[in-house]
Parts: structure tokens; C-alpha cells; sequence
């Protein structure tokens, strides 16, 4: 993708297509596991406790899971799992796996083994590195689909909340004096961006 602004001018083209209905969405909730074994899956309990309180799987596992017009749109392998959460819910799963973190508004809380941590916002949360599990903390959920037990979020949603993310990470790339970190971050939200635009445009000509 030449320009972040030539990416947000496909995404709301995107989300026009979206509302026009003119597109046909699919969720094939297989695709949220990368692998065929899951027994020895990090944090797979606790995984299946906030599916189980009503989480919303979001982020590029969620967009995994999505297809248009038949096909999915983006086969990145992805280590972590995001969930919207309320704060209702964060305490829930704080008090069953003895997470010593208030769960605050708009906060993200990640959590890697045994390990837990909470950031100011998500943008910020990679920089504890690769972790199993991110809540991201809201007042109310996002648009959903629910499917087999399992919440997903909207595409609209999980298309802008990337573009969110690129745009928070390159104000803190501007703002550090160690960009690498955040290099690596917005390299991989536009790696995902661009082969998803690129897919959903093919798809939608045939």
C-alpha cells in the first residue's frame, strides 16, 4: 500500500460496500485456531472462560475467521487472542485466574502464561511483546455476530479499529526515539490492511 491515506480511502469504500449489503459475509469460526492440535494452547482455559462470559473476539484472529463472497480474506497465523470486554466481564475473569490488575475503562490488559499487565491503551500493549491473550476493556461491547457460542466482531469494527492502531502507533513512533518497535507494529497492521483490501477487491470482482 503506496500511503496510509490511499489505505483509509479503500477502507471506507469498504465499509460503504458493508452497509450497502451488497457484499456476502460469511464467518467460519474454525479459522480462530491456527493449528489442528489445541490441547497444549497457551491460556486455552482462559480462552474459553471469556468466550464463555460473552467476549468478543476481535483483531486479525476474528478477521481470520471472516469470508466474502466464499473466500477468506486474510491467512496470517496469529499468536494472540483479542477480546472486548466490560468491565463487568475483565472482573470476572480478574477474580477466576487470580489477575491482580483493576480493570479500568478503556484499559487493555495482557496476559502471557501466568504473567499479566495492563496499558494505558491497546496501542501500547505491544511493547511487553508477544503475549496469549489481550482484554481490551470497554463500557459496552461492539457490534457482533454470534456463532456457535462464540461472539465475533462486526468486519466494520475489527477494519477500523486497524486503521485506529496504525494511526495511534505512527503518533508514538514520532514521539520515541526508539522506533523500531513500532516500526514492526505498523509494518504488520499494513501487511494485514493491504492483503486484505487487495483480497476483498479481487473477490468482489469475480
Amino acid at each position: 500500500m503506496s500511503s496510509l491515506s490511499e489505505m483509509k480511502s479503500f477502507v471506507r469504500d469498504l465499509n460503504l460496500n458493508l452497509i450497502t449489503n451488497s457484499t456476502k459475509i460469511e464467518i467460519d469460526p474454525s479459522k480462530r485456531y491456527c493449528d489442528k492440535i489445541r490441547w497444549f494452547m497457551p491460556n486455552r482455559k482462559l480462552i474459553a472462560s471469556i468466550i464463555e462470559e460473552g467476549g468478543v473476539l476481535t483483531g486479525s484472529r476474528s478477521l481470520r475467521c471472516y469470508k466474502v463472497n466464499g473466500e477468506h480474506i486474510l491467512d496470517r497465523r496469529t499468536k494472540d487472542w483479542d477480546f472486548v470486554v466490560t468491565q463487568d466481564i475483565a472482573f470476572k475473569i480478574c477474580a477466576q485466574y487470580n489477575i491482580d490488575i483493576i480493570p479500568g475503562i478503556d484499559k487493555v490488559i495482557s496476559i502471557k502464561n501466568q504473567r499479566a499487565w495492563r496499558h494505558p491503551a491497546y496501542s501500547e500493549s505491544y511493547r511487553v511483546g508477544p503475549v496469549d491473550v489481550q482484554m481490551i476493556i470497554k463500557e459496552e461491547l461492539p457490534e457482533f455476530q454470534e456463532i456457535n457460542g462464540i461472539r465475533f466482531s462486526s468486519l466494520s469494527y475489527v477494519l477500523n479499529e486497524k486503521v485506529k492502531m496504525i494511526d495511534e502507533l505512527y503518533l508514538l513512533s514520532q514521539n520515541s526515539s526508539s522506533v523500531s518497535n513500532e516500526r514492526k507494529e505498523i509494518a504488520k497492521h499494513l501487511e494485514d490492511m493491504t492483503r486484505l483490501i487487495i483480497k476483498f477487491n479481487s473477490v468482489n470482482l469475480k
